[in-house]
């Protein structure tokens, strides 16, 4: 009998789920938004039961005619989302999502109570902010007395959806650091952060590895997805982590860049790198640790000026293939042009505002364009300076928009001397979700061997020695001027 995996995607705007045969073919896919409510400034909530909602739609839309034969699914999931349940493990508030920054307050608290926020760094591999999980739990504590008193447990995306699924509420690695309770290389919840939440252990969810059995369906979960008691939920990975997966990141030296509105660093080493700053966490793949940094304003720069600067003759904005090809023609850093992004960097800073430094009367909308391409580039490829972890030579993947274009990542080749290799398909998240589902069904004997079976194309960009040897000196140029423009614009 034929065996199909789900892998599925919780995101923050929406679910998508695809069904995948054995060998890694992408069958159907489905998708359901939802939205998210936001009460007063600062605040970011979501319904937990509009995800679980989702997945039972997306589940059924993709398996009309063979949920009897799902062997196992897993989940890619939005990271730091708190959702306090009761003992029926119903919700009593809305989730707080991860983008929620309402606890300045208890932000305080912990920097007056516990200690440093370098000692919080080091323990879970994320950095002491405004939100995610352990400031809401105090929030909760301190805020809503009442409602803190109906919770049985406080758990997360991931957790939440187990719990639906098999009655188990359990959390993966990856996800459990980032709700900043873990300590990660101990591999267990740190006692010094569980009391200044106010909870105790056994109302956390327990932590175990990506790829772990978390347990079959229950009976009703089963007959709301229109899937057998016999398939298996498989412990996934917070969503960069499962990208990361689904990319084909499965070695040290493995580098994705995610490039959207948002570019996203995700680098699998061999061991932690608390020394750098960044986010760690425990990889989806056994062994491998994960190092994260993102530049807010990667893919959105570009965006900016194409609906600002790039309107066509007729006043509408031109497609991107019209902008690529026309910057493809041109010369930028080269001419002089450099564009230093909105909250890029300079050495260890940062400034807010972003910048086109020597323009110069020759200079046109497309010379801009070509420049914001090289500008993003310059301050990825910096950014990865601070990484232990270094590329393999087999070089960066890329993923996400910038890869749909022919020129972003021949830029990206250049500056780098990389090659890069794109995945030719799209939804890595469940992708990623689905390889963990097959590991943790016994159709894969490792991740690895799971990414081999999916037998992903890749395209291959691959860089231009004249050409590398040019940028290696204007990218010289790049950090000099930032070290004279950030001052000017620093937070």
């Amino acid at each position: 009998m034929k065996k199909f995996l789900l892998g599925i995607d919780v995101g923050t705007t929406g679910t998508k789920t695809i069904l995948f045969s054995q060998s890694g073919e992408p069958l159907r896919h489905a998708y359901r938004p939802y939205p998210t409510a936001h009460p007063n400034i600062g605040e970011s909530e979501q319904n937990p039961a509009d995800w679980w909602q989702a997945i039972v739609d997306t589940v059924r839309e993709v398996t009309p005619d063979c949920g009897s034969q799902v062997a196992a699914i897993s989940l890619s999931t939005q990271g730091g989302t708190l959702v306090p349940v009761d003992e029926k493990g119903e919700p009593v508030r809305p989730a707080f999502v991860w983008n929620d920054y309402r606890f300045t307050h208890q932000r305080e608290q912990y920097l007056q109570e516990v200690g440093p926020a370098e000692t919080l760094y080091r323990t879970c591999g994320w950095k002491l902010g405004k939100g995610l999980p352990l400031l809401a739990i105090r929030y909760m504590r301190d805020c809503e007395p009442a409602l803190f008193a109906k919770c049985d447990k406080f758990l997360s995306v991931p957790s939440y959806v187990a719990l639906k699924m098999t009655g188990n509420a359990k959390v993966d690695i990856s996800n459990a650091g980032i709700e900043q309770l873990t300590d990660i290389r101990a591999f267990r919840y740190d006692k010094k952060l569980l009391n200044f939440a106010g909870i105790q252990e056994s109302q956390l969810a327990e932590v175990v590895p990506s790829g772990t059995v978390i347990g079959k369906l229950t009976r009703e979960a089963a007959e709301a997805m229109g899937l057998s008691e016999n398939a298996c939920l498989v412990a996934g990975a917070h969503d960069q982590y499962a990208v990361s997966l689904g990319a084909g990141a499965v070695s040290a030296g493995d580098i994705l860049i995610g490039s959207g509105t948002c570019w996203v660093v995700t680098a699998s080493g061999s061991e932690e790198d608390f020394a750098s700053g960044l986010a760690q966490s425990v990889a989806a793949v056994p062994g491998l640790w994960g190092t994260l940094r993102s530049l807010s304003s990667g893919g959105v720069c570009l965006e900016w000026l194409r609906n600002n600067i790039l309107a066509g003759e007729d006043g509408k904005t031109l497609n991107y293939d019209t902008i690529n090809a026309q910057a493809a023609k041109l010369r930028a850093a080269e001419d002089g042009l450099f564009f230093y992004p909105f909250k890029g960097i300079y050495g260890d800073g940062s400034f807010s505002k972003g910048a086109f430094v020597g323009l110069d009367l020759s200079h046109t909308r497309f010379h801009m364009a070509r420049a914001v391409m090289e500008g993003v580039v310059f301050q990825i490829l910096w950014i990865m300076e601070s990484f232990k972890t270094k590329p393999s030579p087999e070089g960066l993947k890329l993923a996400g928009g910038a890869s749909k274009s022919d020129l972003w990542p021949q830029i990206l080749a250049d500056v780098s001397g990389l090659p890069i290799r794109i995945p030719k398909v799209a939804d890595l998240a469940c992708v990623g979700a689905a390889i963990l589902a097959g590991v943790g069904a016994g159709l894969y004997p490792s991740c690895e061997a799971g990414y081999k079976a999916f037998a992903i194309e890749e395209t291959v960009v691959r860089p231009r020695a004249e050409m590398t040897a040019i940028y290696q000196e204007l990218f010289k140029k790049y950090k000099k001027q930032a070290a004279v423009l950030g001052p000017s614009y620093q937070l």
